[in-house]
């Protein structure tokens, strides 16, 4: 019995000694979390404070406000209404004879009689013109407007201009007048200069008159021996009449011969 009295009160210790060490744990954690909680909003505050206080040092002050506009003294000027003038017109009875154009007309008025038109007058004539003035005159002219200057005579075209007349005498090449022969006869090798063997060209020139004949000739280079052969064969050539404007010319020119022993 001792026994089981012992193991009770030791198990009941053991359970007091629980429960006290739940509760004591209990309270820590509960004290700490409070504590983390208080801690964490009295920093989060400080630091807001801490911002709010920079940001304030930084932002510039507000303008101050304008200041009141003065009071004008100036005195208020008031518009002043020009005054109308209003004219009563006495309307009489109308006339019962009209007056001619060429009459005298009067118009009365409250204000007293108004000559209008003057006697002798046109019909539609303009106010201060002058007795035996023309409509559409010149304001202030003597006299019937000048009549406007006649037009420039047309300028009277030229003549045609002649023709030049063709020249006397026209030079061609070489090888035009040797295409416009006709009858091109070669010159004779001279006996003697066949003999020394002489050898070259004479060069001739030569006028061709309208007809188509040398009609002059004469030796411009070439070997003494072999000048008069090659001369004598130049007046003997014919050519085709060389035409300018439809009309035939003298041509002038030179021709080669040329002496060679073969």
């Amino acid at each position: 019995m001792f026994e089981s009295t012992l193991v009770e009160s030791t198990q009941g210790k053991r359970d007091s000694r629980t429960a006290f060490f739940f509760v004591a744990t209990s309270t820590i954690w509960t004290l700490s979390l409070i504590g983390a909680i208080v801690g964490g909003i009295l920093f989060y505050d400080a630091k807001l404070d801490e911002q709010m206080q920079m940001l304030t040092m930084l932002a510039p002050p507000p303008p101050p406000p304008p200041p009141p506009p003065p009071a004008s003294s100036a005195p208020k000027v008031t518009p002043k209404t020009a005054p109308t003038l209003s004219i009563n017109m006495a309307v009489k009875e109308p006339p019962k004879e009209i007056p001619k154009p060429t009459q005298l007309a009067k118009v009365e008025t409250n204000t007293g009689n108004l000559d209008v038109g003057v006697e002798g007058g046109v019909e539609g004539g303009v106010a201060g013109g002058v007795a035996g003035g023309v409509v559409g005159g010149v304001i202030g002219g003597t006299g019937p407007a000048a009549e406007p200057p006649p037009p420039p005579p047309e300028p009277v075209p030229d003549p045609p201009k002649a023709e030049p007349p063709p020249p006397s005498i026209v030079r061609r090449s070489e090888g035009v007048i040797r295409g416009n022969a006709l009858d091109k006869p070669s010159p004779d090798y001279p006996p003697l200069a066949k003999t020394a063997h002489v050898e070259g060209d004479v060069v001739v020139e030569i006028t061709i008159g309208e007809d188509g004949s040398v009609s002059n000739a004469r030796v411009i280079s070439g070997h003494p021996l072999l000048q008069a052969s090659a001369l004598s064969a130049a007046k003997r050539w014919k050519f085709k009449p060389t035409l300018l404007n439809n009309t035939a010319v003298k041509v002038s020119g030179v021709l080669t011969f040329r002496f060679k022993l073969s």
